[in-house]
């Protein structure tokens, strides 16, 4: 068969598979699943035939992570033998893949031909929404189902009667997660949320329900927590790319405070009630009558009780006396 219709071969057999993309699941049967871990670094590579799947396991937290780059080296004895073998991406995978299966049925959800490059780059994305650029090996509006921790990569011969060294070929596969370009901040404080309210640069901030997460862009951001019931406090965060803040806030009540010093055997009366714990002593805002007794003498002082206020009472009684002749 000569390169011309070997190329036409092969256009029309990766038309059909991506045709397929959108019929039910189909049956088919690999020679070997290789299991292969993604992390951010790839730090882990496996060996993948011509006729085989792997199934990469995705990272158990997918916060930050809003897709994955398939890195594959391909083996030098194809560049003669371009667009021959196929990829294919696949969803509703069954049964759950493990090294020792062979035979299984899944939905194609994207095809591909590998070129005649020593290296290629198949960006998976996860969620919608990405930020992943659309391109030749990276359509960003067909995302696989990632619910089940996994992806499914199939490698198929394209075309027939190619030699004996291109079916012996293996490529080499990792995969490396493609973060989010976001952070996360995530608030711990004394008191439920339900007590306070969160702003992030002036503007009303909520976290979500689950994870208790605000999402916010790198770089400095102001934190405020806002509540009638407790002192109000900000503090500046610097919030990094894919990793979660956690911030500390230990909120104190506005209600007035008071200390009171006075003589020993002093009686302190409040709007005319005693007070025999003047460390419990509690009051709502506005005006209060304080009298305090020591024997004969007797002081009283009105005081304009307010919210986020510390009352220091000291009480003195003077005894002025003066000799005469």
């Amino acid at each position: 068969m000569s390169f011309t219709k070997r190329h036409i071969f092969s256009f029309l057999v990766f038309a059909f598979a991506a045709f397929s993309a959108s019929l039910e699941a189909e049956v088919f049967r690999t020679q070997k699943t290789v299991m292969l871990e993604a992390d951010e670094n790839a730090s882990e590579s496996k060996n993948v035939g011509i006729n085989a799947c792997v199934s990469i396991k995705l990272p158990e937290d997918l916060t930050f992570v809003q897709g994955i780059e398939i890195i594959v080296k391909i083996p030098k004895v194809l560049s003669n033998f371009r667009n021959t073998i196929l990829y294919s991406l696949y969803d509703n995978v069954t049964p759950f893949p493990s090294e020792g299966e062979t035979d299984y049925s899944g939905k194609v959800v994207y095809s591909g031909l590998y070129p005649g490059n020593l290296s290629w780059s198949i960006v998976v994305p996860l969620v919608k929404g990405n930020t992943i650029a659309k391109s030749p090996y990276a359509d960003k509006t067909l995302i696989p189902d990632s619910s089940r921790g996994f992806l499914f990569l199939r490698n198929s011969l394209a075309m027939k009667g190619v030699p004996q060294s291109v079916l012996e070929a293996e490529f080499e596969v990792s995969a490396k997660t493609v973060f989010a370009d976001f952070g996360a901040i995530k608030i711990r404080a004394n008191q439920d949320f339900g007590e306070f309210s969160v702003m992030v640069d002036e503007a009303a901030a909520k976290p979500d329900s689950g994870r208790g997460l605000i999402f916010l862009k790198p770089g400095k951001h102001s934190v405020a927590v806002i509540s009638e019931k407790f002192r109000n406090e900000v503090r500046t965060v610097a919030v990094e790319r894919a990793k979660t803040t956690e911030i500390d806030f230990e909120l104190k009540s506005v209600e007035p405070t008071f200390s009171i010093n006075a003589p020993q055997g002093t009686q302190i009366f409040v709007d005319g009630n005693e007070i025999v714990d003047a460390s419990a002593l509690k009051l709502e805002v506005g005006s209060h009558a304080f009298r305090f007794v020591l024997g004969g003498y007797e002081i009283v002082r009105n005081v304009e009780i307010q919210n986020g206020k510390h009352y220091d009472i000291s009480v003195n009684f003077e005894a002025n006396i003066k000799e005469t002749e």
